[in-house]
Order: C-alpha cells, then structure tokens, then sequence
C-alpha cells in the first residue's frame, strides 16, 4: 500500500537526529583537520548506533543497506523490503560544525533504483523533512514540491560536487562555463530535495565516488518533483544496491536534463538507468 513506510522513515529519522543534534551540542569548530577527522567516526558510529536502535523500536524486517554497516538483514527479513540508508550524509560538513547535513533513507520493493517506492530526506539542523511516495508525488514540510521551469542552461544554478575530481574532469568546467552559477553543498541528498524543490536548477555528480545510499531517497523527491535523473553505477550500470557501488548522477527538470545531456556526453558511459517524472514522454 503506498505510504505505508514513511511514518517508519519518520520515527527513526527523528531519532537519528536527537542523537546528532545532542552530539553537536558538544561540538564547536574543530581545531585542526585530525580533529575534524576524529569527529567524523565519532559522529558516523554515533549515526548508525541510533539509526539501528530506531529501526529494532519500529521493527524493521528486510534488508539493510547502509554505507557504513555495509547490508544486514534485520528482523528475520531477507530481500525486500531494501532500506537504503545514509543516517548522516554531510558528515564532513557535522565534523566541522558546518550545518549543512541529513538523514536520508529509502524503500525499494526490489534490487534496483527502478523500484524505489519511497524517500525520506530529514535536514538535520533546520529538521525540515522532504519525502516521495512512488507515483504520489513529492512534498516537504512546507507543501508540495516542484522542479523549477527554467529553460535555459546559461540561467541556470546547479550544484556540482567536485571533491577529489582530476585534471582530466573536463566536465566541471564544461558546466561551469555553461551554467549562470554553480554551488557544492556538501549533502548530496539535500542538494536533490532543493532540485525538487526550485531552490537549485539541477544536480550533476559524474566522479563515480558517491554511493546509491546517498541518493535514492533524493533521487525518488526529485524525480516526482518533476525531475528526470540519470544514473550509472560502476559495478552494474543499472545501479547496484551495495555500499560498494559507485554511481554518476545527472538530475534537472526536462528541459535543462536534455541540455546538461547533451552537452555531458562526452563523459557520460553507455546504459544506465534513466528515471522519467511520471508525466513526462521522453523525446
């Protein structure tokens, strides 16, 4: 029955978030990078410690895909349901008091981002929540959501993450010359639910290091915000469900996806998964 997840989704996130949010209390800038790095286990196994807790409070059966515990298979589930889980995407930004982060988590009815059901995106400091259910549409604590309608790429604002990209990336600065402006936030899964939302025009990720746990909730909002999201993971183009995998990511509203396509090409490998808003026909 869609929606029958997402008060689950709710209650653990929720309990994610006091757990962090009295972690962050402690915390003020950090001294130095050791520190910064120090701060980010300490806050990464705070994260799962509360986000295992929470799901034994609801009773969660099904199979856990969390990039820091790897996949476990809880409550005598085994395969479906598939939670996908970040219980902290941002945990650089937590580390160095920046308060920019998230708890995302997603349910998938089968092994494969092509059956993401339904998303959760809770901002950890603001705790505004962004969610989708499959086919019903995406909303956040504010009302509906909506992909923005700008039409031209040179008007465009898009997020790019470009840590750790290299001399041959040409991509980001075929973007950068190409766009109006560009941001980084630091939160891959918020950077989606502000694509949902109008707030950013687009999201472009093709350095082939960010996780499908840290996406699929944002993927689902963003896609039924009326978004269009390419994705292409490394060891299954269609994007397998592991910790492991690493995916190129591309989402934007119709007319700015078939330009950031376009002019993307050249690095963007041949498959992968491409998720259509509900009622658009692609060309």
């Amino acid at each position: 029955m869609p929606g029958e997840w997402l008060e689950l989704l709710r209650h653990v996130a929720r309990h994610v978030r006091e757990e962090l949010l009295s972690l962050a209390e402690t915390m003020g800038p950090p001294r130095d990078a050791r520190e910064a790095k120090e701060r980010e286990h300490v806050a990464d196994g705070a994260a799962c410690r509360a986000l295992l807790e929470g799901l034994e409070e609801v009773g969660f059966a099904g199979t856990l895909v969390c990039e820091d515990m790897g996949i476990r298979e809880l409550g005598g589930g085994r395969g479906p349901p598939y939670l996908l889980v970040d219980p902290l995407d941002g945990t650089r930004n937590f580390s160095r008091a920046l308060r920019i982060a998230s708890i995302s988590m997603a349910i998938c009815a089968g092994p494969s981002l092509e059956h993401l059901r339904e998303g959760l995106v809770l901002d950890l400091f603001s705790g505004e929540e962004f969610w989708a259910i499959s086919g019903r549409g995406a909303f956040s604590s504010h009302g509906p959501l909506h992909a923005s309608r700008t039409g031209e790429l040179g008007k465009a604002v898009v997020s790019v993450d470009k840590s750790h990209v290299g001399k041959a990336d040409g991509w980001v600065m075929d973007i950068a010359c190409s766009v109006d402006a560009t941001r980084q936030l630091g939160s891959a899964s918020l950077e989606l639910c502000l694509v949902a939302a109008g707030t950013l025009d687009a999201h472009v990720d093709l350095r082939e290091r960010i996780r499908p746990t840290d996406v699929a909730a944002g993927v689902l909002i963003a896609r039924e915000a009326g978004a269009c999201v390419w994705l292409r993971g490394k060891m299954e183009p269609g994007v397998a469900l592991s910790p492991d995998e690493k995916v190129r990511l591309i989402a934007a509203n119709p007319s700015l996806f078939e330009q950031l396509t376009c002019l993307l090409r050249p690095y963007m490998p041949e498959g992968g998964l491409v998720l259509y808003p509900r009622d658009h026909k692609p060309k």
